[in-house]
């Protein structure tokens, strides 16, 4: 990670008492810093427009930070439900500091609304995963397996199975650990329908 990123990623979180993420050191990062450094100026309407944009393209530290905006209310009116959908995609996609935030919003949203912030997750993976994103399949399983109000392990079974067969890292033991949540008699069941699903995927 460049120096000057890991400055501004520390700024961030220096000013909203958040815990620092990495950023992702891609051609996003000039737009990154660009938003920090509005956080910093207290342009936080700039700051939530440029992170909206890359939590969009599936940018996680910018889901987080993002997230973190709305639930204080700067620059956008507080939104504990849309920021809890970001949190979750923003931990669903490896940034640590997002279980903390989820766990908070959690608390402060009740639970009709945190099934309309799952419905909105799931719904986003999904297409993600039939636009042909690899990554989002794992993080789909993920999702079953983690973020549904009673863990779903066939559902979470059937999308790791699936990483697996992509290659994705982590896919094959997080099958295999998911397996000894199932009931034997139902594994040939699911298998097949992971087969079934995994013909009509396409990826990049």
């Amino acid at each position: 990670m460049h120096a000057i990123l890991i400055v501004a990623v520390a700024l961030f979180f220096s000013l909203l008492t958040g815990t620092p993420v990495n950023a992702q050191t891609n051609d996003s990062d000039a737009i990154f810093i660009e938003a920090v450094t509005a956080v910093k100026n207290k342009n936080y309407g700039h700051a939530v427009k440029l992170f909206s944009s890359q939590a969009k393209d599936n940018q996680h530290d910018a889901q987080y930070n993002l997230a973190v905006l709305l639930k204080a209310g700067k620059g956008a009116p507080q939104d504990f439900l849309k920021a809890l959908t970001w949190a979750w995609a923003a931990h669903l996609g490896g940034i640590e500091a997002a279980a903390d935030l989820s766990e908070e919003l959690l608390d402060l949203i009740p639970e009709k609304s945190i099934e309309a912030a799952r419905a909105a997750v799931a719904e986003r993976l999904r297409a993600r995963i039939d636009d042909g994103e690899k990554p989002a399949v794992m993080q789909f399983a993920r999702f079953h397996a983690e973020l549904n109000e009673e863990a779903d392990y066939e559902r979470a079974y059937i999308w790791y199975s699936i990483a697996a067969a992509i290659g994705l890292d982590g896919a094959f033991k997080a099958r295999d650990d998911t397996r000894g949540d199932i009931d034997e008699e139902k594994i040939v069941e699911l298998q097949v329908e992971a087969g079934t699903i995994f013909e009509t995927l396409t990826f990049n």
